[in-house]
């Protein structure tokens, strides 16, 4: 998503969006999300019921392709609500190497292998809305991957920051070569890639924002490559605890 070679296709550039702006996207999101997936189970159903009359190879092999597809509308949709949806945290205690171990847990196949893991206070307990910063966790990690490429690496390094937060740092090995990178990689829809939806850097930052904390892009550079980091308070804000409450 955030690596862009020669054989990828520009990303269209929105303007930067104020709240008004992008409470209008996520009432449109919605509204898609909800319209959209009535028409594609009404496609699942049609197509399962051709299923049992599909006498050749050929034509069974078209009817996966229907299926193949509806899937991922299907994602394309779990994003969309995903984005316009509220993010009301419910905070709990977690400790960060079972947190991390799931989140490894809930990538594909040989994905796991290509996430080097660096937890500096493995044993450390902090409150937090697990399923969330799992979700947003996984929206950067997997981010990096695929700006890694098939082969590439990502590096995950977890640490405490000054002034009380915890970092979450997600490292690959790109390069985002696109102008003020850092506000336009965070503008919903923006994606370098075809098969991207461009709300997935979006969503983790209102997740994080959603906890007190702040999604951040503090690396850019050919030599270093690309980092983004996820920060959050060791102790929940008292805005926040309320909120959870």
């Amino acid at each position: 998503m955030v690596r862009m070679r020669e054989e990828d296709v520009p990303g269209e550039r929105l303007p930067g969006i104020g709240m008004e702006s992008e409470a209008a996207l996520k009432q449109l999101a919605h509204v898609l999300a909800h319209r959209l997936r009535s028409l594609v189970t009404g496609i699942e159903g049609f197509a399962d019921l051709l299923t049992d009359s599909l006498g050749s190879r050929e034509q069974r092999d078209l009817l996966l392709r229907i299926f193949e597809g509806t899937t991922r509308i299907e994602q394309v949709l779990a994003d969309l609500q995903r984005y316009s949806q509220p993010i009301l945290p419910v905070h709990r205690t977690v400790h960060l190497a079972a947190l991390v171990d799931e989140l490894l847990m809930m990538l594909e196949e040989d994905e796991p292998q290509r996430v080097e893991i660096d937890l500096r206070t493995p044993s450390r307990a902090f409150r937090v809305d697990p399923v969330l910063l799992r979700q947003a966790l996984l929206m950067l990690v997997q981010n990096a991957l695929e700006a890694s490429g098939p082969e590439g690496r990502v590096r995950l390094v977890v640490q405490e920051a000054p002034g009380g937060m915890l970092a979450f740092d997600v490292w690959n090995d790109g390069v985002i070569p696109v102008e003020q990178a850092e506000e336009q990689v965070f503008t919903p829809f923006f994606t370098t890639k075809a098969q991207n939806l461009g709300v997935g850097l979006p969503i983790a930052r209102h997740i994080a924002e959603a906890h007190g904390g702040s999604v951040r892009l503090t690396c850019n550079s050919a030599d270093r490559g690309v980092c983004f980091q996820l920060l959050l308070p060791l102790h929940a804000p008292d805005s926040v605890a309320a909120r959870a409450a």
